[in-house]
């Protein structure tokens, strides 16, 4: 009878480590995943705060109309019906009726051409020349769990 009771009292012990184990593990890979997100996303805000800086230049040489200065990129109405652009609309991230906005597609060759090598974009990002702002397509989530585009939404 005796050995019973030590056998059940064994099983229990040995279910409560496999459980804190589980928890454990559990929690770890949250930890984890949670530092990953958080390095894409200051890698990712980061490529924008660059491409920012440099078409902040390009904007100010266009406006003030030197000589051989103009936008860099793809006008965004030659893309207008590209999934990820009317993803952009309809979450109403950009407006292309406004007057207030320029925007343009920067892709890879676009970012070489700004002396921007070593950021890569998988697509291209937007660029809003007027509010010189900059658009990550894709889109990334936040601390809070929510979707941001822009850079300006960005903490």
């Amino acid at each position: 009878m005796k050995t019973r009771k030590n056998l059940a009292v064994t099983y229990i012990k040995i279910i409560l480590v496999i459980l804190i184990i589980a928890v454990g593990i559990y929690y770890g890979i949250k930890a984890l995943s949670k530092g990953y997100n958080n390095e894409e996303y200051e890698t990712i805000k980061t490529n924008m705060l660059l491409i920012q800086g440099k078409t902040e230049v390009i904007a100010q040489r266009v406006e003030i109309e030197e000589e051989g200065a103009e936008y860099i990129g793809t006008e965004i109405k030659e893309k207008q019906n590209d999934a990820k652009i009317q993803n952009l609309i309809n979450n109403n991230v950009i407006n292309l009726e406004s007057e207030d906005n320029n925007y343009y597609c920067i892709d890879n060759a676009n970012l070489e051409e700004l002396g921007l090598e070593e950021v890569k974009v998988d697509d291209y990002y937007v660029v809003d020349y007027k509010q010189n702002d900059v658009i990550y397509v894709d889109g990334i989530q936040d601390d809070a769990g929510n979707t941001v585009y822009k850079l300006s939404d960005m903490k």
